[in-house]
């Protein structure tokens, strides 16, 4: 008889589709099984195919594509350990492959997931993801014929529509998929999927959940790098880390002075934050940083006031992302301090500061927004617009 579990990914650090996913794969003398998700980004993929690898002469790894969340780097990690996925092309995007599952089977058992858990981190790791665990017997009828069930239907597809269902070599171009638009880079993905508000006022003001989940390490880096390994708290597994070109600056998190939010009855915030060095993994001066590589090419205009001509000021454009949530563009100041002979200089301080102006100010001065961070992106290629992501860290 069938040994059920159900997760209920979120409620603990160590039950979740990670640990889940391991025991799956750890089935001794494995003969047949399969993956199938919907989405895979690249750590996602190194997380399956440090399990897969070793079985991958016995295992399919189905995964969908034209989706808008499956990499080129994804497919790159589980080729890279000789893993060649089956690609799902439903070659439109009204409807997509989208299951979760997640099978081995020997000759005595199988065991198996199914529920709603991509092959990504948060699908593993972060999300509340909700599934059910079987481990079946391979002496019941019933049972095998539910094993048999699964992997003739997923046989049965790539069979039905070989031009839509297919396998990649080592040898297939990857990058014309990401020109079709198949695969996404995520060299070039700004940020998650967002939203876009309908009104200009920010009244979703609510906490983000306190989940216990694993910790992961940051994969996000300002300095353009080789793909590389970190390890999973509590864990030998590592995952990929992807060069992101157009993140320019990530902040710590964010205080009162960096929102605006009045410390006290009475008090009177600047309107402003200084662009200061922030995250600890960015090698950046930030003297000279913003004024001289990030906005370099803006329009610079001196003070023409004797007392403050020292002081440089431009106009730019910002898309605002608040929690996931698109609040348009918007025209903000900047402003930085040219003088090298201050206090602030020597002691490597920021010279360089935005203007929140009383657009974006109201949408900002919010706790729920006290210890998030704050992201800079450069425009698209084509744009002047830079984006400000103001979000949980990754």
């Amino acid at each position: 008889m069938a040994d059920l579990d159900f997760i209920l990914q979120g409620l603990s650090a160590t039950e979740d589709h990670f640990a889940s996913t391991h025991h799956v794969f750890s089935l001794p003398n494995v003969t047949t099984g399969i993956v199938a998700s919907a989405f895979m980004n690249a750590a996602g993929a190194s997380i399956i195919a440090e399990m897969v690898a070793p079985l991958s002469d016995r295992i399919k790894v189905f995964v969908g594509v034209r989706n808008d969340v499956t990499t080129l780097q994804a497919i790159q990690t589980l080729v890279s350990d000789g893993i060649c996925p089956i690609l799902v092309d439903t070659a439109t995007q009204a409807f997509i492959f989208h299951p979760k599952v997640y099978l081995t089977r020997n000759a005595e058992q199988a065991r198996l997931i199914i529920g709603s858990a991509n092959a990504t981190t948060g699908g593993l790791i972060r999300n509340i993801e909700a599934s059910l665990y079987a481990e079946l017997n391979m002496h019941d009828p019933n049972e095998v014929n539910v094993t048999d069930k699964i992997l003739n239907s997923f046989e049965e597809l790539l069979s039905r529509f070989p031009e839509n269902v297919f396998q990649i070599s080592p040898e297939t171009d990857l990058d014309t998929f990401v020109t079709q638009g198949i695969l996404i880079d995520q060299n070039n993905t700004q940020y998650r999927t967002r939203m876009r508000a309908t009104g200009f006022a920010r009244t979703d003001i609510r906490r983000r959940m306190q989940l216990r989940t694993r910790t992961l390490p940051g994969i996000t880096r300002t300095v353009r790098q080789n793909t590389e390994r970190v390890q999973i708290q509590g864990s030998p597994t590592g995952i990929v880390t992807v060069r992101n070109d157009r993140l320019l600056w990530k902040s710590r998190g964010l205080t009162r002075r960096d929102l605006n939010i009045p410390t006290a009855a009475g008090t009177n915030p600047t309107g402003s934050m200084l662009f200061k060095k922030g995250d600890e993994t960015q090698d950046i001066d930030p003297r000279s940083y913003f004024r001289g590589i990030v906005f370099a090419s803006e329009n610079w205009v001196h003070d023409t006031a004797p007392a403050t001509a020292h002081m440089e000021r431009c106009l730019c454009r910002f898309n605002i992302i608040i929690k996931g949530v698109d609040y348009g563009v918007h025209e903000l100041r900047l402003s930085h301090n040219s003088r090298t002979d201050t206090r602030a200089y020597e002691q490597h301080n920021s010279m360089t500061q935005i203007h929140w102006g009383t657009t974006v100010k109201p949408l900002i001065a919010h706790e729920d927004l006290l210890g998030c961070i704050l992201t800079l992106y450069a425009p698209e290629e084509g744009s002047n617009v830079y984006t400000l992501i103001f979000d949980d860290d990754e």
